[in-house]
């Protein structure tokens, strides 16, 4: 991790000012989504560490018909925000609400993760789609489907974030944005590495993206000059 960090050294610091300025620039925006979750079923709220960050690369414009697509939503809570504060918003859903094999989630009741999931966002018009992330974005890529922003938040083996990124890359506008969650970290049951999986993404896609944020998230926007696979429907 030492060694990705001072590979991408560059992009490291210049995030931590980035950081500090959207921490500043959305806090009363956070403490008023706060409070706004006292009838919800989330049993946790991981998502409010990227709040701010997560705002920032947000469309400014809260009436923009664009297209979402969130891999790994749990109970919902950044499904949540964004249905709530985005009414025009296309929004695809997508986790597998079981427990992944030679997981630290095994004691997690996904059934009732999944049941609060739909309660949490009942009176929200989405397409839920419950099944692997690579099979379930492969399935998106055939159907021509075609995304502005995706949030990846799924599994965080190695392995699987170099798959989701790679699936999801190919479903990405020219122009659009992947966000990764939490992907600097080191867990010893794990036999490749979060960071390991992200470092591989950038070094094969490159030419093919620019950097907007490197910490303990990754966001990454595609060039206009992909040319891999057939186009979809409505890219730019």
């Amino acid at each position: 991790m030492f060694f990705l960090k001072i590979k991408y050294f560059f992009h490291f610091y210049k995030s931590k000012l980035l950081k500090k300025k959207s921490k500043k620039i959305y806090k009363d925006k956070k403490l008023k989504f706060e409070n706004n979750l006292s009838n919800k079923k989330f049993s946790n709220r991981w998502f409010l560490n990227n709040f701010e960050l997560f705002n920032f690369f947000l469309p400014k414009n809260k009436n923009k018909n664009f297209n979402y697509l969130e891999v790994g939503c749990f109970e919902g809570l950044s499904s949540f925000y964004i249905l709530s504060e985005y009414k025009n918003v296309n929004a695809f859903l997508l986790d597998i609400w079981s427990t992944p094999k030679n997981s630290e989630l095994s004691q997690i009741n996904f059934e009732q993760i999944e049941s609060n999931f739909d309660k949490n966002l009942f009176e929200f018009n989405f397409v839920k789609m419950k099944g692997d992330s690579v099979s379930s974005m492969k399935k998106l890529f055939n159907q021509k489907k075609c995304f502005d922003f995706i949030y990846i938040d799924g599994s965080h083996n190695g392995e699987d974030i170099l798959s989701d990124a790679i699936e999801a890359f190919k479903i990405l506008k020219d122009d659009g944005l992947i966000f990764f969650d939490d992907f600097l970290q080191h867990d010893e049951n794990r036999n490749i590495q979060s960071y390991q999986g992200i470092e591989k993404f950038l070094d094969l896609y490159s030419s093919f993206l620019i950097i907007e944020y490197f910490q303990n998230n990754l966001v990454v926007r595609k060039k206009n000059n992909w040319r891999g696979g057939r186009v979809v429907e409505g890219a730019r």
